[in-house]
């Protein structure tokens, strides 16, 4: 079965809220910590592609 992948592309405004164990982790701006929520606006989709997906039988024909 023939499947189809759509990609959007385009640009947004974000907040990312994490969470830490110490005020020191929290300020370095690498540091990782839990994720908490992720809040997106201002969502603008200047295009869209569509496209075919490859599938097992044509990704091992195409390596031979």
């Amino acid at each position: 079965m023939t499947k189809y992948i759509r990609i959007k592309s385009g640009e947004a405004n974000f907040q990312l809220v994490e969470r830490f164990d110490d005020v020191k982790k929290a300020a370095d701006p690498n540091a990782q910590g839990e994720y908490v929520e992720c809040k997106i606006d201002s969502l603008k989709i200047d295009f869209t592609k569509v496209k075919k997906e490859k599938d097992e039988e044509q990704q091992q024909s195409s390596s031979i």
